[in-house]
């Protein structure tokens, strides 16, 4: 299976836009099991201060409570492998999946101006709910206007609608960013829940060996009780703050990630633009983008075709 997965990833380690939606799913799994194994650490550190606490009032054979204590985790956390690693699958596969409809606008574009030039009959068909809207509803508009050219055999300036014409920076396509950042948001709270879940699991079984372990010695439970519940309200506060922190880093996210599309969006549009407006020697010329690379040439190719099949006014 591991030698499969190998073979696959470097079989697609020079497909550009495969590696985009490959790293965007890294992210999202360092982000979830990096939180989760620091919760791990701080509830570790805890248990080494019950340790100290079994030898500083004298019991005897805490020793012998360690390593039987941490048999008995990992026993417990065997048994939570297989659900943890079926959840970096998941936490993966979301990654990827997102990173794909994140890209679909251009890919939408980039296929049709394809069509176009093998002389396929293909409708324009973009997703104006899920999809950028200024890029969207633009692009419906260019393909037209070069479709009227064609019906007249020229190319021809075009008078650009006002809404457009006074765009000259990326715009924040909100419609866009909160329907993925919703996505983003509930899936680490799902994933923060995890985390909640996980830490409980590890309390509860610390309560347990560790009222069974101080019950056989005069001191008995009570004293012990009370250390550890009063020890794991003040952990409340690192792990509430260790989940705040995993939202708010799949928040950062998200931001990163309509970064990623944001910026190129208006490439394509303002070029699209300027082309109608008579500049039709412009191409999109996108840097460090290179998961658009492959799209942005067809877009290109297709600028170039309609320039040299169509009179030029």
């Amino acid at each position: 299976m591991i030698k499969k997965i190998k073979s696959y990833v470097l079989d697609h380690f020079n497909d550009e836009v495969w590696m985009f939606k490959f790293t965007t799913g890294l992210k999202f799994i360092l982000i979830t099991t990096g939180f989760t194994f620091s919760v791990i650490l701080f509830t570790y550190l805890i248990l080494k201060i019950d340790l100290i606490y079994f030898v500083a009032n004298g019991y005897p054979g805490a020793s012998e409570f360690q390593e039987a204590f941490y048999a008995y985790i990992t026993s417990s956390l065997d048994d939570m492998i297989v659900y943890f690693v079926l959840a970096i699958f998941f936490i993966f596969a979301l990654g990827f999946y997102l990173s794909t409809i994140m890209l679909r606008p251009f890919k939408v574009i980039s296929d049709f101006c394809e069509s176009r030039m093998e002389n396929k009959e293909k409708y324009y068909s973009p997703d104006y709910l899920s999809d950028l809207k200024l890029l969207t509803s633009f692009s419906v508009f260019f393909f037209s206007r070069i479709d009227e050219a064609k019906l007249k055999g020229r190319l021809e300036k075009i008078e650009i609608p006002v809404e457009y014409t006074r765009i000259h920076k990326p715009i924040f396509e909100k419609n866009f960013f909160f329907n993925y950042f919703f996505i983003i948001i509930i899936f680490a709270l799902l994933t923060s829940l995890g985390i909640f879940v996980l830490n409980n699991t590890i309390r509860e079984q610390v309560f347990q060996i560790s009222g069974n372990f101080t019950s056989h010695y005069a001191l008995g439970t009570k004293t012990f009780r009370f250390f550890i519940e009063e020890q794991f309200q003040v952990a409340d506060i690192a792990v509430k703050f260790f989940i705040w922190l995993h939202v708010l880093m799949y928040c950062l996210l998200g931001a990163h990630l309509y970064g990623k599309v944001s910026g190129p969006s208006f490439a394509v549009f303002a070029t699209m633009r300027s082309f109608l407006k008579g500049n039709y020697h412009n191409r999109i010329h996108l840097i460090g983008h290179y998961y658009l690379r492959d799209d942005c040439r067809k877009i290109n190719k297709y600028l170039d075709h309609i320039q040299k099949t169509l009179p030029l006014d």
